[in-house]
């Protein structure tokens, strides 16, 4: 089997930084070479380079095998060769991968949402502490300085009533009902994360709680990362989500790959949120929910459901402090007397039609940012 001979292993491994550094989000380079062991971690050297001739794009716009190989044929490497190191970094979690019939489609992924999500059952302590480094050090609004969110909140209620209050791409029910799939379940990430650092989840037991739809489903089964359910088994698995309290979290596209079912205890950004004096002004949401004191029976239970803590009690009636209230709909879930309603933002947010449109536009800000 041929081989590209690496001289310089930190070069080519600072090449792929950079190269990544180009994608929509980025990977920016780290002065105390967190950055580089990350790679490595994910990276043999000949795969950092093959690396470096891919291209980024979500599912629907990945490359097929034959194209990629014209640019790497030079290096003395047959077209098999390729494929074999190819399904190897899409095996490892490397890479992003699908098939449509005999075809084979690879490119670059970023590193949230990607390469992270792709360690699922196969994370380390080690990459775990190298990971930890690089994303306080400079990862965060480096790699993606722009206002445009990969993730975005949607109301947990997938039975809320009337249906037609909610846009078709907030509405889960509607979503998984109007999907071809196939979908899968998944462990979390980032609970498997948590648990491997000694702080297991404090608002669930299940890990397999995360779901993926249509190719992206089909990547995770392909590779063994997830398991194949039916629609009905999904929607019962957002259901059991929602009865745990987990806030719904889809990509940002109105065409859903995926949806995470989130904690304050083991997702980042909803432990962020949960530290801000006013979450509200920083949750993509298109809903708040209102309290009417008439039908509140202070019963208290929708306190306990608000991972945000915006529900405050006074004589034994229940409000709701806007400027902490999310939009997930955890609490319109669990109240008995049925006191909390939905309401939608005077200004609503449309996401771009899928996840290639939302990186394109990222990618045109980012531009415009550095110019």
């Amino acid at each position: 089997m041929a081989e590209i001979k690496i001289q310089d292993e930190d070069d080519v491994y600072r090449k792929l930084q950079e190269h990544l550094d180009q994608m929509p989000i980025g990977f920016p380079r780290a002065e105390s070479g967190s950055d580089i062991r990350v790679l490595k971690h994910l990276f043999t050297p000949e795969e950092a380079k093959i690396a470096t001739f891919l291209r980024f794009g979500w599912y629907r716009d990945i490359e097929p095998l034959d194209q990629i190989y014209t640019r790497v044929k030079n290096t003395g490497m047959t077209l098999k060769e390729l494929e074999e190191i190819l399904d190897n970094m899409a095996k490892k979690g490397s890479i992003m991968s699908k098939k449509d019939g005999n075809k084979k489609f690879y490119g670059n992924a970023a590193l949230i949402i990607g390469m992270y999500e792709y360690q699922v059952n196969k994370l380390s302590k080690d990459f775990l502490n190298a990971l930890n480094e690089y994303m306080g050090e400079v990862w965060g609004a480096k790699a993606n300085p722009t206002h445009y969110n990969q993730i975005r909140i949607i109301p947990v209620n997938i039975d809320v009533v009337p249906e037609n209050f909610i846009a078709p791409f907030d509405n889960m029910k509607k979503i998984i009902e109007e999907s071809q799939g196939p979908f899968a379940k998944v462990n979390c990430v980032c609970r498997q994360d948590m648990k491997i650092q000694g702080e297991p989840c404090k608002m669930t037991k299940h890990e397999d709680n995360c779901l993926v739809i249509g190719d992206m489903a089909q990547h995770y089964i392909d590779h063994g990362w997830g398991v194949q359910i039916s629609k009905e088994e999904t929607l019962n698995l957002l259901h059991q989500n929602q009865e745990e309290g987990l806030i719904f979290r889809p990509n940002n596209a109105q065409n859903v790959d995926f949806i995470c079912s989130c904690c304050y205890c083991c997702d980042g950004s909803i432990g962020n949120l949960v530290k801000l004096p006013d979450p509200a002004n920083y949750a993509l949401s298109n809903y708040y929910a209102e309290i009417d004191p008439d039908l509140c029976s202070g019963c208290g239970t929708c306190i306990n459901q608000c991972q945000m803590k915006a529900i405050t009690q006074t004589d034994d009636i229940s409000s709701i402090e806007r400027k902490r209230c999310i939009g997930c709909g955890n609490c319109i879930a669990v109240c008995p007397s049925e006191a909390i309603i939905l309401q939608k933002k005077e200004e609503q947010y449309i996401p771009p039609p899928t996840m290639d449109d939302l990186y394109e536009k990222i990618l045109e800000e980012k531009t415009k940012l550095k110019s």
